[in-house]
């Protein structure tokens, strides 16, 4: 049993690239931008080296809906989030659809508080193609078709659920400059959904349930001069007896600062308090609406590196974020006489 216990024993997807990967930080980070409609897609792969591969994907639309016409500081967002992960050997497979939905509110000037929740759907599943156990190895030789003697296999292997995961951001917006903080937190698997593969029966859910998770968050933007800015970012997760602190920062160059013309360079690096294990560099560009991260896990830093080379895991987000044109409000015009 020990061949496939660590593989299906899986944590939640979770991006370097955090502040990319909103929707999966944070319900309550629906909306928290500039614009009317905002696409992002992720895409992270690690521990090829190994080699038991993890491949995640991650796709997110949000679309901003105004309470009062002509008021643009109060709106509900209405959004879709879809995830798709594949680990190990075994193919351990999570698929997840949620449909995030926030509220924001300006609470003081220039101050915004969004709530958010989300329910999803999920599904998980691995393949026993590829299951072998130890009294199926003979004098160093392994035979498929000797007995397994294992007394409990799988009772299934493939799981559906419901999970429910909330949380809130507060924005502070400079008026003049593009300088900006936001702090949230977030509760994700609120109501712990099943996910045994074991103990499951038709008529019986099972014993092991998915922990909740905890997320604390913060990243601020400070306008230097007109053409350069200084980011700074943090993370804190909990799950059951997982923790991870992730906290770094950068600096953005503006090369073009015209108007439908914009462009951005961002450069900057994160490190990873997990098992002091990883650096993560990081590159942005940002050219008019559209926002691309290029991101690389360096996991030197501890014992990790004797498996894995000393090589994690690239990782890509893309951005890009709709404008729509607002009506011009109404104005008594005088005749010319």
């Amino acid at each position: 049993m020990a061949t496939y216990v660590v593989a299906l024993n899986a944590q939640d997807i979770h991006f370097s690239q955090f502040g990319n990967a909103t929707l999966n930080l944070n319900p309550g980070l629906a909306g928290v931008f500039g614009g009317d409609v905002r696409y992002i897609g992720n895409y992270r792969s690690q521990w090829r080296a190994v080699p038991v591969p993890f491949t995640t994907y991650s796709g997110s639309l949000e679309s901003k809906v105004y309470w009062a016409k002509g008021k643009y500081d109060r709106f509900m967002t209405g959004s879709l989030l879809i995830n798709y992960d594949r680990q190990g050997s075994l193919h351990l497979t999570s698929m997840s659809i949620g449909i995030p939905v926030s509220v924001t509110l300006p609470v003081f000037q220039n101050v915004f508080l969004t709530l958010g929740v989300t329910p999803a759907f999920g599904q998980r599943s691995f393949s026993t193609n590829k299951l072998s156990f130890d009294a199926q190895w003979q004098d160093c030789i392994y035979d498929p078709l000797s007995t397994t003697r294992e007394t409990q296999l799988f009772q299934s292997d493939n799981l559906k659920y419901f999970d429910f995961s909330a949380g809130g951001n507060l924005r502070i917006q400079s008026p003049s400059k593009r300088s900006r903080l936001d702090i949230g937190t977030a509760l994700h698997h609120i109501n712990r959904p099943y996910h045994d593969f074991w103990s499951v029966t038709l008529n019986n859910p099972g014993n092991v349930r998915l922990n909740n998770k905890l997320a604390i968050h913060g990243n601020g933007l400070l306008q230097l001069s007109d053409n350069f800015d200084l980011l700074a970012q943090g993370m804190y997760q909990k799950q059951g007896g997982y923790r991870e602190i992730v906290y770094g920062g950068g600096l953005r160059f503006h090369l073009n600062r015209q108007p439908y013309k914009e462009l951005a360079l961002q450069l900057g690096v994160d490190y990873r308090q997990r098992y002091q294990d990883a650096l993560v560099p990081h590159v942005e560009v940002f050219y008019r609406s559209w926002q691309m991260g290029l991101s690389y896990d360096m996991n030197f830093l501890s014992g990790v590196d004797l498996v894995s080379n000393g090589r994690g895991g690239p990782e890509l987000s893309l951005m890009y974020r709709i404008y729509r044109v607002k009506p011009i409000p109404k104005f008594k015009s005088c005749q010319i006489i």
